[in-house]
């Protein structure tokens, strides 16, 4: 089910030192209602699901992730230029899982052909499916598509039906039904959460990962010619960023706890040089498994909205 904007959620503090230049995104948010016709601008499009998580056997929380990333952002001081923001509703998903999953690729969809650069906030990591569906439609017949994720999991699990563990598996067989390549980048990879056979999965779907031992500033330059040698040739970049991939520390709100984790000051330098090096082919990100019920003094909410203002600017650049 689809809802619009709850307008009640933008709110923060009005400064009077400046009639424009003081400005906050609550201010200038505006408001998308299907078919998205407005100026090509920044897309805030939210996915209410925690149905991929509970039944991946993981702990709920995420279906508030949207909202509450929204109501954080508000108060955040306005600096852009020519990048209008809006907020596009949000998709309210159901216990058929699979059938929200193609309800948010349709909204994924519709704002891609209306130019905008969607920011999808979830929900669990079933979130992921639904955003590359969207993209995936969009195109015509060559789908050259790469995705990175950020992320401890491959979340290339086998099971019957969709959960938060089985998008990029998704993703992959339908790749395969329309003979079109699997191009997938895993960043931050636990060793100590995937089994054998999870890593024999991404072999024998030749994915890309680097483990999250190996992500650490000391090694950016290496991250960078992987992530360079994996975009060669790739038209259409879909980023997707799991916030348990992170230090405990800076986000403690998540669907599963990383036990070591990365820096998410080391996700923003990479994604800088992802939009600065082949901005033109960034097509949208979306952020999953960000969990409020479970935060601390609300780090996590700082943390991860800080992270989608950093974003943004990345888009208008």
């Amino acid at each position: 089910m689809y809802k619009e904007a709850n307008r009640d959620l933008w709110t923060g503090r009005v400064d009077i030192e400046d009639a424009e230049l003081g400005k906050r995104w609550h201010e200038k948010i505006e408001f998308l209602s299907e078919p998205y016709e407005a100026k090509q601008g920044v897309a805030f499009l939210g996915f209410e699901c925690d149905e991929g998580v509970k039944r991946n056997k993981g702990r709920v929380g995420a279906a508030e992730g949207a909202d509450t990333l929204k109501q954080a952002m508000g108060n955040f001081a306005y600096h852009l230029n020519k990048t209008p923001l809006y907020d596009a509703g949000k998709v309210v998903a159901s216990t058929d899982l699979e059938q929200s999953q193609k309800e948010l690729s349709l909204h994924v969809n519709k704002l891609l052909k209306q130019n905008h650069f969607p920011i999808v906030l979830g929900g669990g990591h079933e979130v992921a499916y639904g955003s590359f569906m969207g993209l995936y439609n969009s195109l015509g017949e060559d789908k050259n598509i790469a995705v990175i994720n950020f992320d401890a999991h491959f979340d290339l699990r086998q099971n019957e039906s969709a959960t938060s563990g089985t998008p990029f598996a998704q993703m992959a067989f339908t790749c395969k039904e329309d003979n079109q390549e699997f191009n997938y980048l895993c960043l931050g990879v636990s060793k100590a959460s995937n089994t054998k056979a999870l890593f024999a999965k991404a072999e024998a779907l030749h994915v890309e990962y680097i483990l999250d031992t190996k992500m650490t500033f000391q090694n950016i330059e290496m991250i960078k010619e992987k992530i360079d040698a994996f975009l060669s040739q790739k038209e259409h970049i879909y980023i997707t960023i799991d916030t348990d991939v992170f230090y405990a520390s800076q986000v403690p709100a998540v669907s599963a706890v990383s036990a070591r984790g990365i820096d998410i000051n080391l996700t923003y330098e990479l994604l800088e040089y992802i939009f600065v090096s082949y901005k033109n082919r960034v097509r949208l990100v979306d952020i999953a498994e960000f969990s409020p019920k479970y935060d601390i003094n609300d780090i996590g909410k700082k943390a991860v909205s800080r992270l989608v203002f950093d974003l943004v600017e990345l888009v208008e650049q």
